[in-house]
C-alpha cells in the first residue's frame, strides 16, 4: 500500500512540475471529496526551491491530506450550522472580499497618483507647527564610541585624540580606529539614545542625567578592551526632541495624513462620477 502511495505521489510531482498554475484541459485530479477535486496544478508552489525527492514526496502527501481534512471539516460544517450562520458567513466573506479589493485599488491608486516628495523644509514646518507633540523620553547625545583591544599600541594618544575637537586629530582618531579598534561609530552628525551606548559598555552609569551634565567622555576597560565614548552634544528627556532625531517620523506623519486626504477625494471622484453617469440610485418604498 506504502509504495503505491509513493508510486502514486511520484507521477504527481511529475505532473506538478510540468503544468501551469492554471487547470490544464484533461487534468487527472489527484483527491476528492465528494464534488471538490484537487489537481496538480493546485499543487504548484507548495515545493521549496531546493528540496529532494524524498522530502518532496512527504510535502506532497502531507499537503494533500490535509486538503482533504479541510474539506470534509468544511462539508460537515456547512450541514451542522444552521442557514443564519452560514448567511453571516457569506456576509462576512463579502465584506473581506470588498474591503480588501478597495485597499488594492486605493494602493495603486496612490502608487500612480498621490505624491510621497516630503521636503526638509515641509518637515521643518511641521515640527515648529506641532513641536509640544515630540518630547523626549529618552536622553540622547551625539558622541563617538570606540572600543579597542587591550594591547593595541598609542593608547594614551587616543585618549588624546578621541576628546580633541581639532579635525587633524580627528583624522588620526580615524586612521587609528581602521588600524586597530575593534569598533568605532561615529554618532557625532546623528542623534542616538544615550543608553544604546551604554549598552555597549561594561560598566554602568545610574543617573543618565547627571553624567551629562557634567561629564563629555567616558573611558572604561574589562580584561580584553578599552572604551571611549567622547560625548559631543546631549538633550536630556523631557525635552523637545531636535528635528533631525524626529525627522523620519514626521515624514511619515505627513504622508499618512495625504494618504488619508487622497483615499477621501478618491472616494468623492468614484462617487461623483457615478452621480454623473446614473450608476446608482437610493430606493426608496
Amino acid at each position: 500500500m506504502k509504495k503505491n502511495l509513493i508510486a502514486f505521489l511520484s507521477v504527481i510531482l511529475t505532473a506538478v512540475s510540468c503544468v501551469n498554475y492554471e487547470h490544464t484541459n484533461g487534468e487527472q485530479p489527484v483527491a476528492r471529496v465528494h464534488n471538490t477535486y484537487l489537481y496538480p496544478s493546485d499543487l504548484t508552489g507548495i515545493l521549496p526551491q531546493k528540496y529532494t525527492r524524498t522530502d518532496s514526496i512527504r510535502i506532497v502527501e502531507d499537503y494533500i491530506r490535509k486538503w482533504i481534512k479541510t474539506q470534509l471539516m468544511l462539508k460537515k460544517a456547512e450541514i451542522n450550522l444552521t442557514q443564519t450562520d452560514l448567511e453571516e458567513i457569506r456576509r462576512q466573506l463579502e465584506h473581506t472580499r470588498a474591503s480588501l479589493t478597495i485597499y488594492k485599488y486605493e494602493q495603486e491608486m496612490m502608487r500612480q497618483k498621490m505624491d510621497t516628495t516630503v521636503t526638509a523644509e515641509e518637515i521643518r514646518q511641521y515640527y515648529e507647527d506641532h513641536s509640544e507633540n515630540f518630547i523626549l523620553d529618552r536622553n540622547i547625545v551625539k558622541a563617538t564610541y570606540i572600543k579597542i583591544p587591550d594591547g593595541a599600541p598609542n593608547l594614551e594618544r587616543v585618549r588624546t585624540w578621541y576628546r580633541s575637537e581639532n579635525k587633524e586629530d580627528q583624522n588620526s582618531l580615524e586612521s587609528y580606529c581602521y588600524q586597530y579598534a575593534s569598533k568605532y561609530d561615529h554618532f557625532d552628525d546623528d542623534w542616538i539614545a544615550f543608553r544604546e551606548i551604554l549598552n555597549l559598555l561594561p560598566g554602568e552609569i545610574r543617573n543618565e542625567e547627571s553624567f551629562l551634565r557634567y561629564n563629555a567622555s567616558i573611558e572604561m576597560r574589562d580584561s580584553s578592551y578599552h572604551y571611549f565614548v567622547a560625548i559631543r552634544d546631549y538633550q536630556l528627556a523631557g525635552a523637545e526632541a531636535p528635528v533631525e532625531f524626529v525627522d523620519e517620523r514626521i515624514r511619515n506623519i505627513i504622508l499618512n495624513k495625504r494618504k488619508v486626504t487622497f483615499i477621501r477625494e478618491l472616494e468623492n471622484s468614484v462617487y461623483k462620477e457615478g452621480l454623473t453617469k446614473n450608476e446608482f440610485e437610493i430606493l426608496t418604498p
